[in-house]
């Protein structure tokens, strides 16, 4: 039995609490929240068990009799400080994305993974889908062809949907619809190329905001293919796509899996890609759990956390000098 911690009992908290109540092998026994009537709240709707505490420092000097792993819910910008803390504590780290908002906070949770021997898995969504686990076995059995061009499209009204919270909060969020939404389409870019993005262009428009709204971004991989990213959050409407142009076969599929469009020798076919019947399949709790048991590897760990902050942090530092910018590298044994 894997003991956890939920760091951050807001709205996304409920997601991860659902997903967390399917998996015999895990038990929530601590909650925390700066709002205790909130922490309350969350108690009696899902752990009515756990205890309580104000925050994460509060739990690391009195935690529970059990406890093996946190799970991180909350503004982007305290994932860092949160995750090292948990990891120096001898805990495994579950986080929502985006993992850190900084490279050189990335590489430091990189070190300290190593150091420590626990394990921090990233709640990426696609790479668990198994549209995405589809991709990988073509890849890497060399049966997709070579990637030659890959683009990603995300628009919803993310704008109005997060007035007034702190996902507008640069010194909260780190970023905007690029870093908050667009996170899950750079991912997924990331995560079917397996390649390392080493240069980048970008514009954004803030639509009179205080954080990045409408977003685009032209990258350059380490293999040689070219990418862009178009990242709408002022639209009326919802829509998500990413497709892949190799040199044998086109692929269609979203940020966060859901279909897979396949067009080759001229034909269009959609393969038939089934989900474990675990009712916790196809999640990154269930993986992390599996992992901490020694059942499975983790599908989106550190390295994507870093690849992703290198990408982002190059891709401001481009629209702010309006010029494109070269990707700090990242180490070969990630």
């Amino acid at each position: 039995m894997i003991h956890f911690a939920i760091v951050g009992c807001g709205g996304m908290a409920k997601w991860h609490a659902e997903q967390l109540q399917k998996i015999e092998e895990a038990k929530v026994v601590a909650l925390c929240d700066v709002r205790p009537e909130q922490t309350a709240e969350f108690k009696q709707k899902y752990f009515k068990d756990a205890v309580e505490y104000a925050d994460l420092p509060a739990l690391l000097k009195n935690p529970p009799a059990k406890l093996d792993a946190v799970v991180l819910v909350t503004p982007h910008t305290q994932h860092y400080a949160e995750s090292k803390s948990a990891l120096e504590a001898g805990l495994h780290v579950l986080v929502e994305k985006p993992m850190v908002t900084n490279v050189e906070h990335a590489y430091d949770l990189w070190k300290t993974v190593n150091k420590t021997g626990k394990h921090l898995g990233i709640t990426f969504q696609a790479p668990y889908t198994p549209e995405y686990q589809a991709i990988a076995r073509l890849r890497d059995a060399g049966q997709m062809g070579t990637p030659q061009i890959i683009s990603g499209w995300l628009a919803q009204g993310w704008k109005t949907a997060t007035a007034g919270t702190w996902r507008q909060d640069p010194a909260k969020s780190g970023g905007g619809q690029m870093y908050d939404s667009g996170a899950h389409v750079f991912n997924g870019i990331m995560w079917i190329m397996n390649s390392p993005v080493i240069e980048v262009a970008c514009f954004y428009d803030r639509c009179d905001t205080p954080v990045d709204i409408n977003g685009v971004a032209i990258m350059k991989f380490a293999n040689g293919a070219m990418g862009s990213v178009s990242i709408g959050g002022n639209s009326p409407g919802w829509d998500v796509s990413i497709t892949l142009q190799t040199d044998q076969m086109v692929i269609k599929t979203g940020p966060h899996g859901g279909f897979l469009e396949m067009t080759k020798g001229g034909k269009k076919f959609y393969p038939r890609v089934e989900q474990d019947d675990h009712p916790a399949a196809g999640t990154p709790h269930l993986n992390f759990v599996r992992t901490i048991l020694g059942k499975e590897k983790l599908i989106a760990p550190v390295r994507y956390g870093v690849l992703l902050s290198a990408l982002m942090d190059a891709l401001y530092e481009s629209a702010e000098k309006q010029s494109p910018v070269k990707v700090k590298p990242v180490p070969d044994a990630l």
